[in-house]
């Protein structure tokens, strides 16, 4: 029978029948990845059949309630109708995803081989599954036809396999054990040239790499040279005077770059001139020279 015609109208005992082989194959289904083969009656159509089971079943169920009102009977052919649909559905879902996963892997690992049944995929045999599941498995094929154009799919296992045997042939050449030469022994080491270069004192004056060492202390040949240039930095200027502190002086004294100092009895500063000298004749400093 083929998709879309007419199905003839199913006695009781097909019925019954059909709801039998609905809870076979879901069985079978579950523990399967490839479509498994339905035995039907000549001339019945699987998916045909199921929709009259469950047509029919609905029927049965609403007379007896309309009749009877929600009774035993009732509830167990509620439930029975109810096991059905969750058969139907997980079927249906399995028995595609089934047939999805053989239509595109069996077209894309054959793509190399002249049979397109070599890579282990079982032959459907399409008199034991319904018309409408090999309607979509066509499609299916199909669009992994569009799928491998798209995205060149040929060329690129043509490409993989031509750069695999090169590998294979690049490294296969490189060893000797299947040469059948003899081994000549290491081979000999080139020793490395070493290049003797002349070092040319540079025109630059003593005086000069000192002022610049001043000037830039980050800039020094060694730590050695930017410490001893820092110290020198830090030397007092001829404008400072060192002092030795007599008394405590609550109120910070400010330096000539800004920054403000608080002196204690006993400290020892450099500040400057004018500042030192106030201090001085205040007695609360005294000259503390070198």
């Amino acid at each position: 029978m083929t998709v879309g015609s007419i199905a003839r109208r199913l006695s009781k005992s097909e019925l019954e029948g059909v709801h039998k082989t609905l809870i076979e194959v879901t069985r079978k289904q579950k523990s399967s990845d490839t479509p498994v083969e339905i035995s039907m009656p000549e001339g019945l159509v699987f998916w045909d059949s199921v929709a009259q089971l469950l047509q029919s079943m609905e029927t049965e169920l609403s007379e007896t309630v309309r009749e009877e009102g929600m009774t035993a009977k009732a509830q167990l052919l509620s439930r029975r109708l109810g096991v059905a649909r969750t058969c139907v559905r997980d079927l249906t879902r399995m028995r595609l995803t089934a047939f999805t996963r053989h239509a595109v892997l069996s077209n894309i690992l054959s793509s190399g081989s002249a049979d397109g049944y070599s890579s282990g995929f079982q032959i459907l045999d399409w008199g034991r599954h319904d018309p409408s599941e090999r309607v979509f498995y066509n499609g299916i094929r199909e669009l992994s036809e569009k799928y491998k154009a798209s995205t060149s799919w040929s060329s690129m296992l043509g490409s993989s396999e031509v750069e695999g045997g090169q590998m294979v042939s690049d490294v296969s050449d490189t060893l000797r054990d299947f040469t059948g030469e003899e081994d000549q022994g290491p081979e000999p080491k080139t020793e490395a040239k070493v290049v003797e270069e002349h070092w040319e004192e540079p025109d630059f004056d003593e005086e000069d790499r000192i002022r610049e060492m001043e000037a830039f202390p980050e800039h020094a040949s060694s730590p050695a040279e930017s410490r001893s240039s820092e110290i020198e930095s830090e030397d007092p200027s001829p404008d400072l005077l060192r002092i030795r502190i007599l008394q405590d002086i609550e109120d910070p004294i400010l330096m000539d770059d800004g920054s403000e100092i608080l002196l204690t009895k006993g400290d020892i500063e450099s500040c400057p001139s004018m500042v030192a000298e106030i201090l001085i004749s205040a007695g609360l400093a005294e000259a503390a020279p070198i």
